[in-house]
């Protein structure tokens, strides 16, 4: 009986242990745990603002619900995976700057960006910006990183993000975002001609004639950030109009060019577009090119210039070297005009 008794006595013993041990296990882990649960309601919650809610709720958990926000931002469905990244945006944002819960978030972001999948990767983009602001560039290289990999993504909002980072003083992708010049979408290519037209640090990553290329963008947006790049860069409105005119796509428009530049006064100086389209891929502009330079050196008396020269010893067609060696050929000075006699 008495060994009976020393086991249930003993037993007894072992399930308060147990209950006392699984109870301090609770109070220590009780924001684990509570990060889980509120986790597991952000996934199951059916409307924005339950998800909002949630987030919040995270949030207000300390560093164990901001790690959870941030597994969900990399890993959640979709509309968990949003609801997550607002969260830590806004918490950033609340966040003073170089706070240890700025760092604390960063380092978790990058773990996480370092095995996401795309989706999450562009979800976590969102969070750069804010580390950028509350850390400095503590975290620079990995943000650069960051943006570099966004740049390839296949979600359009996702190189927006990093494109809008790319041109950040301590990010510095702006030779990188050239790629994207050729995006099908619109809104990347706007974005990316803005992150290479506008190079501040001394690279000029697209030359004018270059740049004259989105003159003629499909889309208004991209022309109207390629007309203002070319106004950044001291280009009259004149000058640009004559830039989409020479950058036609229409070979008629280039050569009507071609006129306005031999007989309009508005020109001050038509010689540097002239040798523009002494290069275009058109045999008859090249030619037309040639012979208006020649004849408006012959009206103002100056030498013909060079490059009509060039043109008329390399050009790859018989007959435009033929034209600008007949040109080149002439007398450089007009006669002088016939005055008739006056008798007494």
């Amino acid at each position: 009986m008495n060994t009976k008794r020393d086991l249930a006595r003993r037993a007894a013993g072992a399930l308060v242990a147990l209950a006392v041990g699984l109870g301090t296990w609770a109070l220590l882990n009780l924001s684990d745990l509570r990060a889980k649960f509120g986790a597991r309601a952000l996934v199951a919650a059916q409307s924005a603002d339950d998800r909002t809610r949630c987030a919040a709720d995270l949030v207000a958990l300390g560093e164990p619900g901001v790690r959870k926000l941030v597994a969900l931002a990399a890993e959640g469905p979709a509309e968990a995976r949003a609801a997550a990244a607002s969260a830590l945006e806004r918490h950033l944002n609340d966040l003073p700057d170089n706070d240890a819960k700025a760092h604390a978030v960063a380092a978790a972001v990058f773990d996480a960006f370092a095995t996401a999948q795309p989706e999450g990767k562009a979800a976590l983009l969102r969070l750069v910006p804010g580390v950028l602001a509350r850390t400095g560039n503590t975290h620079a290289p990995k943000c650069r990183a960051a943006a570099l990999d966004g740049l390839a993504l296949p979600d359009a909002a996702a190189r927006l993000a990093a494109l809008r980072l790319a041109i950040h003083p301590d990010i510095k992708l702006r030779a990188e975002a050239v790629p994207l010049l050729s995006a099908t979408e619109p809104e990347v290519r706007a974005a990316a001609l803005f992150a290479v037209a506008t190079a501040t640090d001394g690279d000029v990553l697209l030359t004018e004639d270059e740049l004259f290329r989105w003159l003629h963008d499909a889309d208004a947006g991209v022309r109207r950030v390629c007309r203002d790049a070319l106004l950044a860069r001291d280009r009259t409105a004149s000058e640009i109009e004559l830039a989409r005119r020479l950058t036609s796509p229409e070979p008629n428009d280039r050569l009507k060019l071609l006129l306005d530049l031999r007989y309009d006064d508005d020109v001050s100086d038509p010689e540097p577009w002239l040798e523009r389209l002494s290069r275009d891929p058109e045999p008859g502009v090249r030619a037309g090119a040639a012979r208006v330079a020649a004849e408006l050196a012959l009206a103002k008396q100056v030498p013909c210039p060079a490059w009509v020269g060039r043109v008329a010893d390399t050009d790859p067609h018989p007959t435009v070297r033929s034209v600008a060696g007949y040109y080149r050929s002439r007398p450089n000075s007009a006669p002088p005009a016939v005055r008739p006699v006056v008798g007494p």
